[in-house]
């Protein structure tokens, strides 16, 4: 084989390493679909599907086991043939289909990382739904390779040139790998890691359901700050609540008023819900997935460029809202600058410095925000895998030219119901309007 051979990234260590220590390898799966109520042309969509693969080589890794370690290359080229196409006549259909495609891992091993298909709806709108390995593309990824491919689409339906093409993953994949065996700069971050952790006192496990679940008043008995965590009994269910462009608008307001991060401030509003949820816990330790593209290079390409960290946060109730997340933006600045160290290093300095141990969890939630752009009549959605390691999956949706985000939230069914996702979120949404409205309310002020 010509073609050169990577080692992984350490964004896709990361979703390597969920796959090694779980009994549901569907977690390598991200399902994802872009539905149009405009007629779309499935021949053209083919054309266009082949031109996005030859435009974006995330499509066209593959990967192979070299002595025992998992290795990856670009293949130069990469056709789709006879795209299926599936007409739904039925919901019941229609879902009984997403379900059984959502419960089958992907075969990345065997040089499967992407599954298209073209759908007409049971209710006559027309789909376009991809099954993708997640070691190729995160969901940022994802967004660009749908506005890639719609641009594509239209250009050919219009008979124009094409659009500016992405830019080159590969490339991201060698400074990555650059950057990967800094020996020093590892030392640096596991130092600053260890500092942290040590200086503060141990986080609480603080739930989106509040104290009413009776596994969590049986830890609380135990004086268990931690939670212990669902390897076998993991099933999750999806659901998935709005907050309104009429607030986003608003809320937008504020932070450029404030020179707030919106990242940051929807953030810690959700950690703070939960903390109020919880008899106002006052250290919470919540995991972020961040986008790490920070180069223009970056910003144009699709793969996976996301990971995690623990964000140690903090609630100081006798000052304003505002004092408390100037202090967060502070310390998530050095975080971010750390990004790079290895979740289950840093796992292991967690379980070291507190009483806890590594079948334990503190994060009662997994915070993604993830902007898009798409046409007006598009609409994408994800699909939950109905498997997950951790309580609380929550991913806000951002649309740039609505300004409405679309909260879905991934929970473990054992722990957390739909009446405990849609009393979090009102109160989520409850507690974002408190914090507009009065810029010197302090936490305390704030009620649920």
């Amino acid at each position: 084989m010509d073609n050169k051979l990577y080692e992984l990234t350490p964004s896709q260590e990361v979703i390597c390493l969920q796959t090694k220590y779980t009994l549901y390898k569907r977690v390598v799966n991200i399902l994802f679909s872009a539905t149009s109520e405009k007629e779309l042309d499935f021949n053209i969509m083919g054309k266009a599907f082949n031109l996005l693969v030859e435009r974006n080589d995330s499509l066209r890794i593959r990967f192979i086991k070299k002595n025992k370690k998992l290795m990856q290359y670009f293949l130069n080229e990469n056709k789709y043939e006879n795209i299926e196409i599936i007409k739904f006549n039925s919901k019941e259909e229609q879902e009984s289909w997403i379900n059984k495609k959502r419960k089958k891992a992907i075969k990345y091993l065997n040089g499967v990382v992407c599954e298209p298909y073209f759908i007409k709806t049971y209710d006559n709108k027309y789909m376009v739904f991809l099954k993708v390995c997640h070691l190729i593309l995160d969901i940022y990824g994802l967004n660009i390779i749908f506005k890639d491919l719609f641009a594509i689409y239209n250009s050919l339906i219009k008979n124009e040139g094409l659009p500016i093409c992405p830019t080159s993953y590969e490339e991201v994949v060698i400074n990555d790998l650059k950057g990967k065996y800094n020996e020093k700069r590892h030392q640096e971050n596991h130092d600053f890691f260890k500092k942290l952790l040590e200086s503060k006192p141990e986080p609480y496990y603080v739930g989106i359901n509040g104290l009413n679940e009776p596994i969590i008043k049986k830890r609380h008995k135990k004086n268990k700050r931690a939670m212990q965590m669902f390897f076998i009994n993991n099933d999750t269910v999806g659901y998935e609540y709005v907050i309104p462009s009429s607030l986003m608008e608003k809320v937008n307001t504020y932070c450029e008023s404030n020179n707030i991060s919106l990242t940051n401030l929807l953030f810690y509003a959700c950690s703070l819900t939960a903390s109020l949820l919880n008899e106002k816990k006052e250290n919470v330790l919540h995991l972020q997935l961040c986008n790490r593209r920070s180069s223009m290079l970056e910003k144009h390409t699709a793969g996976c460029k996301v990971q995690s960290i623990g964000c140690y946060t903090e609630f100081d109730f006798t000052k304003s809202f505002l004092e408390n997340i100037n202090t967060f933006a502070i310390n998530q600045l050095s975080l971010y600058r750390r990004v790079g160290f290895p979740d289950i290093e840093f796992e292991t300095l967690l379980h070291k410095i507190y009483p806890s141990n590594m079948l334990e969890t503190y994060y009662s939630i997994t915070f993604s925000f993830i902007p898009y752009e798409k046409d007006e009549d598009i609409r994408y959605d994800i699909y939950s895998n109905e498997k997950g390691a951790l309580p609380c999956y929550l991913a806000l949706l951002y649309d740039i030219n609505t300004k409405e985000v679309r909260m879905c939230y991934d929970c473990q069914s054992k722990i957390i119901k739909e009446k405990d996702v849609i009393n979090f979120h009102k109160k989520y949404v409850d507690v974002l309007k408190q914090i507009i409205e009065n810029e010197k309310i302090t936490l305390t002020e704030i009620k649920l």
